[in-house]
């Protein structure tokens, strides 16, 4: 069972060759061994990634693999009975994993009965305080500048001036 290599790119089948390098690179980039640590698992899925470039980017090669999709040859009919998975040899469990895995990340999307209305995007407020409210409050703290007089209402206090 060979694996579907629009699929494990994420591409549709008429991508042009831009697209097809782009998805490439991106995958490669994100299961290189190297950046997981050297995982074997990561390091197959880089072969298969290689391998669907390799396929993909030359225009011969991708002619008859499209022709091999269109007749069915290349992966089993759906209506095929499968192999338990004890009787497969690794790389076609492995094969089988990533098709799955595809499958989950690439299928269609349910379209919602009714488009959700957009959350309206509030500003939240900033919890810290500024270096100038600090400032100022620590001023306060140290002299105030107004005084409550015996009526009631808070003046200003004159200023003394400090000694010579």
């Amino acid at each position: 069972m060979a694996l579907d290599y629009y699929r494990l790119l994420g591409i549709p089948p008429d991508a042009d060759q831009h697209r097809i390098r782009s998805a490439y690179r991106s995958l490669a980039k994100r299961c290189h061994p190297d950046t997981n640590h050297g995982s074997d698992a990561a390091a197959e899925l880089f072969r298969q990634i290689n391998n669907a470039y390799r396929i993909l980017s030359d225009p011969a090669r991708r002619a008859r693999y499209d022709e091999e999709l269109a007749k069915g040859t290349h992966n089993k009919p759906a209506s095929a009975p499968v192999k338990p998975a004890s009787n497969l040899d690794p790389a076609q469990k492995f094969s089988r994993f990533v098709n799955s895995l595809l499958e989950a990340i690439f299928a269609p999307e349910q379209v919602p009965s009714a488009p959700a209305s957009p959350r309206p995007v509030t500003a939240k407020p900033n919890k810290t305080p500024s270096f100038n409210f600090f400032y100022h409050r620590a001023l306060e703290k140290q002299k105030s500048q107004y005084r409550r007089g015996s009526d009631g209402v808070f003046r200003k206090v004159p200023r003394k001036k400090p000694p010579v």
